[in-house]
This record gives C-alpha cells, structure tokens and sequence, in this order.
C-alpha cells in the first residue's frame, strides 16, 4: 500500500507539472527562471517545515514516522496540496511546476530511503538515515544542501 500512496501521489505531481509547463505563455528564459525558483523554494521549504514545523510544533505525526518509517506517510498530503493552491495564486504556474518536480523528486527519496535503499546515492542514504538515528541533525531529505547552510549536519 505504501508503494501505491508514494506513486501516485508521484503521478499526479508529474502530470501537474508537465500540464503548468505545457499550458504556459512564459518565454524559455523565463520559464527556466521560475522553474529553477520553484525547486530551490520546495527544497527549502522541505528544510523548514521538517526542522520547524514538525519537529518542534506539529510532533505526533513526525514522531510516528520516526516510530514506524516504513508506513507511508499519507496524513500530511492534503496540506502539502492546500500549499500548492497557495503557491499557484502567489507566484504561478510554472513555479509550481518546479515545486511539483521537487515534490516527486522527495517522494521518491523518501520512498527509496525507507523501502528501496540500494537505489539512493550512499551518501544521501546515509544523511537521511543520520536523522532517523539523530532527530535533530539532517532536516533535508531531496538535499544537504539546507543543512549546510544552516549548519544542521550530522558530522
């Protein structure tokens, strides 16, 4: 079941995407531009919430997660979706299109860390692991990218 959830949640994000990209009147430069925007804004947005919102304010879930990191976790998808809405009326569609990219490019990592690990980079196997094993280091899950900015890596 937990395959299922992470791929079509995947599907759609996809789809999505590629229907924003296509249906958009941005010249390629500045598609590229708000594009690449819309991943960079996902990425940290992943560090954020992760570090702030579910490690410190919003914990029972997260904590459940960090229980059971093999059970899908399926109870935050509507709000990930609301933020999309909010994303779309603030910035665009091609923005979201690179959010939605980012977004299928974390269930993905966050699949594979927990079901499939032999496919991740070992390296970024290892930085997610570290923060299963150590809750307050290793926020990033697409990314370390966030953590070495803001100094939250497990060394």
């Amino acid at each position: 079941m937990t395959a299922i959830i992470y791929f079509g949640e995947t599907v759609v994000a996809l789809l999505l995407a590629i229907f924003l990209l296509a249906t958009s009147t941005s010249s390629m430069g500045e598609a590229v531009a708000l594009f690449s925007g819309g991943v960079v804004a996902l990425t940290l947005g992943e560090y954020m919430v992760h570090r702030f919102l579910l490690h410190n304010i919003a914990t029972t879930q997260h904590r459940i997660h960090h229980a059971h990191p093999d059970e899908a976790i399926d109870k935050i998808f509507w709000q990930i979706w609301v933020c999309f809405a909010i994303v779309y009326l603030i910035a665009g569609g091609v923005v979201l299109a690179g959010a939605l990219a980012a977004y299928a490019w974390y269930l993905f990592i966050h699949y594979c860390a927990h079901h499939s690990s032999g496919i991740l980079p070992p390296s970024l196997l290892k930085h997610h692991s570290d923060h299963h094993s150590f809750a307050n280091r290793n926020y990033g899950v697409t990314t370390t990218l966030w953590d070495h900015v803001f100094r939250t890596m497990f060394q």
